[in-house]
């Protein structure tokens, strides 16, 4: 008996205790994002995608007076916040700002408090993610951030709150095209077919 179990043993199915395998670990997100303020406005735009390729999009106004760098870091938190709100576990965060990329990863030194200030805030938001980067991108590959920033940071202050999208499809200087109306000819049976419907007498 013993020989044929061990004869067998690698043919036969291992059976696995499910509480002991490892659990699947975290998709990453990535989130591109971008900030600015100027004498008409702040704001933020956020494109965070999920593994699967599904867009969170958001275009977001600051109601306060911020620097430009620190309209930047206001829309990295405000991704941030998002993506645990979703319940984001790994998130790779791209910026076409040299200076908050540089920071956060420690390159370059903040001597301004209250980029000091947002530098603690994002590290200390960066310790509930299992991992969480970011990385400078040229702004040519960071410009739909770019647009939803310029959205809400200029044009809501003379927009109402909802915006109407239409689509169109061909040039105002296309002709119309019409289609002419056919009038049915009269027939021998017109008249019967009246009677039929109406019951009036031809």
């Amino acid at each position: 008996m013993a020989d044929y179990l061990a004869e067998t043993a690698a043919d036969m199915p291992v059976i696995c205790d499910l509480e002991q395998l490892p659990a699947p670990s975290p998709e990453l997100w990535e989130l591109y994002m971008d900030g600015s303020a100027s004498s008409e406005g702040a704001g933020a735009g956020l494109i965070l995608t999920s593994p699967h390729q599904e867009e969170h999009t958001y275009a977001l106004q600051f109601n306060f007076k911020v620097t430009n760098n620190e309209a930047k870091y206001e829309a990295l938190l405000a991704g941030m916040r998002i993506a645990q709100e979703l319940g984001v576990k790994k998130l790779k965060a791209y910026s076409d700002s040299q200076l908050v990329a540089n920071q956060i990863n420690g390159m370059f030194d903040a001597n301004d408090k209250s980029m000091q200030s947002y530098l603690a805030l994002i590290h200390s938001l960066a310790d509930t993610f299992i991992d969480f980067r970011i990385s400078q991108i040229p702004r040519s590959q960071n410009k739909q951030a770019d647009v939803l920033n310029k959205l809400a940071a200029l044009t809501f202050n003379h927009l109402e709150k909802k915006i109407l999208v239409e689509q169109i499809f061909k040039k105002s200087i296309e002709p119309e095209i019409t289609i002419a109306s056919v009038e049915e000819e009269t027939t021998w049976m017109t008249d019967i077919i009246e009677f039929l419907q109406t019951g009036s007498l031809p």
